[in-house]
């Protein structure tokens, strides 16, 4: 009700930018629609009603509408009020549940390794209707937006789509900054301060529950609720990160590399970097240049 649910595992496909200044009492037309609408006022305050309920968005706000359910309004947008819109195909609460929610890493930093399966299929949730307190920017960036989509650009359409995403991308981080760390939160940055300051790669459960003095079922739960990751996977990754920092930073061997890390021998160690990274140790440092 008071979220969208932006999938970012594909790209968004544009149909029109737009920016508008109503000269006599305006009243938005009734319609329902087939794709999606973001709606920013830069002036005034326009009303807008969705599926029985009343948007009034002022100065400063902007509003999402959902394709498929039907919206219209009043005679109660004043003249001289402003507003820009963008029309999308962005599959808005759609399928969000087969990703991974980046608000759960809204405070996480992940481990540079990336996975080209995983890290890609996210999803944001963005206030539905919201605030922002800097609109210069995000003004001027709609109206280079506006010049490119009556532009000639041959890679308009693309060019559209990827700063859109980036547009929305921005309006999430700014909607994170308003929300504080919870207390569990607050554990999950402890269990990653663990995990980075260990120097084997190894996991003693024990002596993680009683570092934090909390049970360590719980802690695998609320750091795979708010991470997307498990506490081994998260800390396989930040391995394989020390792994490459290695392999980059000098001249050691697998074998070497393997036991500087704590591992319990070369095969597993070589295992476990296939896994994460999708080849072998000695694959990787094939294709990178060493000091």
């Amino acid at each position: 009700m008071h979220e969208v649910i932006l999938r970012f595992d594909q790209i968004l496909k544009i149909k029109e930018f737009g920016f508008h200044t109503a000269n006599n009492l305006y009243t938005h037309p009734s319609r329902l629609l087939d794709f999606d609408v973001f709606l920013f006022v830069a002036e005034g305050q326009m009303e807008v009603w969705e599926e029985g309920l009343e948007y009034i968005v002022k100065k400063g706000q902007f509003l999402f509408l959902k394709s498929g359910m039907s919206h219209w309004g009043e005679p109660k947008t004043p003249a001289g009020t402003s507003w820009y819109w963008i029309h999308f195909f962005g599959h808005l609460n759609g399928d969000g549940d087969t990703l991974h929610d980046l608000n759960s890493n809204k405070l996480f930093a992940s481990p540079t390794v990336m996975d080209a399966q995983e890290d890609y299929r996210k999803s944001i949730a963005l206030p539905k209707h919201g605030t922002l307190s800097q609109t210069k920017g995000l003004e001027n960036k709609l109206d280079a937006l506006i010049q490119l989509f009556h532009s000639s650009d041959p890679f308009r359409a693309l060019s559209l789509s990827l700063q859109t995403m980036e547009l929305y991308l921005k309006l999430y981080q700014e909607s994170m900054k308003e929300h504080p760390p919870t207390k569990s939160d607050r554990t999950v940055l402890r269990i990653i301060d663990y995990l980075e300051n260990k120097n084997n790669y190894e996991i003693n459960s024990k002596d993680l529950a009683a570092s934090l003095d909390m049970n360590y079922s719980y802690l695998c739960e609320i750091f795979k609720l708010k991470t997307g990751s498990t506490i081994h996977g998260y800390n396989a990754r930040l391995f394989m990160n020390k792994a490459i920092g290695l392999m980059k930073d000098s001249e050691r061997n697998v074998s070497e590399i393997s036991d500087l890390l704590g591992f319990k021998n070369p095969f597993y160690f070589s295992r476990v970097f296939r896994k994460i990274m999708g080849c072998s140790p000695s694959e990787y440092m094939s294709r990178i240049y060493r000091k």
